[in-house]
């Protein structure tokens, strides 16, 4: 008699860090989670790096590997052509594995690898717009069919992980609201400034409004003598 063993499907769980803002935290954010879920928590993790500003790829991966899938045309740059198509996202190729420079203990690698960005992303999400224009007949169908195809790409590697992070650019572009639609958890790192309260209120109703995923926000560079800032951490909060 054969005995069959069912063998159970990794569920991955897509999260996003993002603020409208820049500098305030995403990049390091997103780098130490990711440490963290591969290092101490031994998951599989992806990040994905959709800011033209390249940080946590270089950082991640090193200048000279980072140079070498930039020149190799294996990073979100290039991926981004699959957005024009309905076919299904290939991403694999684009997909640098063995990143980092820490291990487990006992010396083994974590499996931490990088979908990288670089410094053309945001010049290829502009060409794309345009070529989506001359194929819909309203603008908000094109944003819809591009934050659509982003969502496809990102969970294109659905099972193969156990969590992915995606570190978004500031603003919110097509490809960030992309992300930010098919995640299931977003952080929003900040810091408390008198800022900071429009600032990530605004993202977070938006977040409510769209529905589907969980959002918690991440105080960022705080002083615990700064009753100012405390204050403001409240009522954010």
């Amino acid at each position: 008699m054969r005995t069959s063993v069912c063998r159970e499907r990794t569920v991955t769980k897509y999260i996003a860090v993002s603020n409208r803002r820049g500098g305030v935290g995403k990049t390091t954010v997103t780098m130490m989670l990711a440490y963290g879920l591969a290092v101490t928590g031994r998951q599989r993790v992806l990040l994905v790096d959709l800011d033209a500003q390249a940080s946590t790829s270089m950082v991640m991966m090193g200048h000279r590997r980072w140079r070498e899938a930039r020149e190799a045309n294996r990073t979100n740059a290039a991926l981004l052509t699959q957005l024009v198509s309905t076919d299904k996202i290939v991403s694999a190729d684009y997909i640098t594995k063995g990143i980092g420079d820490v291990t487990l203990s006992g010396g083994a690698a974590p499996t931490l690898d990088i979908m990288p960005s670089s410094h053309d992303l945001d010049d290829r999400e502009a060409l794309l717009m345009i070529a989506h224009q001359a194929r819909f007949h309203k603008i908000s169908d094109a944003f819809d069919h591009m934050q659509a195809r982003m969502g496809q790409i990102i969970r294109s590697v659905d099972g193969q992980y156990d969590q992915v992070v995606i570190d978004c650019a500031p603003g919110l572009s097509q490809l960030v609201w992309g992300a930010l639609r098919s995640a299931d958890l977003v952080l929003i790192p900040y810091i408390p400034d008198r800022t900071a309260e429009d600032n990530v209120g605004w993202l977070a109703q938006r977040l409510k409004d769209i529905g589907g995923m969980d959002y918690y926000t991440v105080p960022n560079r705080v002083s615990g003598q700064d009753s100012r800032a405390q204050g403001i951490i409240a009522a954010v909060g």
